[in-house]
């Protein structure tokens, strides 16, 4: 009896070794493949750091590249004209801030041309073209006066804001308009609500581009309102074309800052995008904004198209107005009728 006591209590305590030793082994096996699994995705993980990391530095080495060209390229002193007095309007003051006490004469201000378009009138003896784009268009007394002119004029309207909450609804009685996107400057004193920071994450400044399609569903174009410290940061400006291109939207550069970098980037992304030739209205009076209107009309003339940008002082409008012996060598049009939008993606 003794030794089937003992027998029995072999088997248990066998039984049990073999639970532990079967949990144990299940154990190890568990913990084995959670190893495994780890090492396995953090190699993927070093490997799509890795990768991401060499696309970054191809990135950046095409932008020193490309950078480094347009350094190299002089550009003659007669085709850079900064108007050096006390402006009046937010762009020209937001410029001469960035200009001033310093020697200006040796820098890139390049103008990107279209040579479609050029070689086009120049074949079938079409007039040169010039836009001619009204920034801080904001209330409904300047669209009145804009739609006097009786030249295809493209207003640039502010974003809706409390200050001038209407300008989507003034937008949709043009056949053709801009946004005018605040952009941070280095010292203008007067910032627009939203305006664009260049300490702004890639998702803040796509917030805010796609409320502006919400508003303006039928913009193609964006300008810059100021944006002297903006347009002249690489990163903020490949953040800003990186989001217009995948918007389908093109830039006309205001050209706040003769240190801009949008075409730089635009190297790389390929958007519809132009610079401003001349200011119209830095001097509100109408002798000199025909004075440059002219000198509009003789880039035209020069390189197939131009692109003039003034203000909604009643004083410019009225000499628009009135400029058709000024403006009759050259066709005035909308920004979209000089680029072919759809074609440009």
């Amino acid at each position: 009896m003794k030794k089937t006591k003992r027998t029995k209590k072999n088997k248990k305590k066998v039984s049990i070794y073999k639970i532990i030793l079967f949990s144990l082994l299940f154990i190890v096996i568990g913990l084995s493949g959670f190893i495994i699994g780890y090492l396995v995705n953090q190699t993927q993980s070093t490997k799509q750091i890795k990768k991401y990391k060499n696309n970054l530095v191809i990135l950046e080495n095409k932008i020193n590249t490309l950078s480094k060209d347009l350094n190299s390229k002089k550009i003659p002193k007669k085709e850079i004209s900064f108007n050096l007095i006390k402006p009046r309007n937010s762009e020209i003051e937001d410029l001469l801030s960035v200009t001033k006490n310093k020697q200006i004469e040796n820098q890139p201000t390049i103008v990107k041309e279209n040579k479609r378009i050029k070689n086009k009138s120049k074949k079938i003896n079409q007039k040169p073209k010039l836009v001619i784009i009204i920034d801080d268009v904001s209330f409904g007394y300047e669209t009145k006066l804009i739609k006097q002119i009786p030249f295809h004029i493209t207003p640039s309207f502010f974003p809706a804001t409390k200050g001038h909450p209407f300008t989507p609804l003034y937008a949709k009685t043009f056949p053709d308009y801009m946004v005018h996107v605040p952009m941070q400057a280095m010292h203008y004193p007067h910032p627009e609500p939203h305006t664009l920071k260049v300490t702004d994450s890639y998702s803040t400044i796509k917030k805010r581009i796609n409320i502006i399609k919400k508003e303006f569903p039928k913009v193609h174009f964006i300008n810059n309102h100021t944006g002297s410290r903006f347009t002249a940061n690489l990163q903020a400006m490949n953040k800003l074309f990186m989001i217009l291109k995948k918007e389908h939207l093109g830039f006309v550069d205001s050209r706040t800052t003769p240190f801009t970098k949008a075409l730089i980037v635009d190297k790389i992304y390929h958007i519809p995008m132009y610079s401003r030739n001349i200011f119209l209205d830095d001097k509100e009076n109408s002798k000199y904004i025909k004075n440059q209107l002219r000198k509009a009309v003789k880039i035209a003339e020069k390189k197939g198209y131009a692109i003039a940008i003034g203000h909604p002082h009643k004083v410019t409008l009225i000499t628009l107005k009135n400029a058709g012996n000024i403006l009759k060598n050259v066709k005035v049009v909308y920004i979209d009728e000089l680029n072919e939008t759809k074609n440009k993606f």
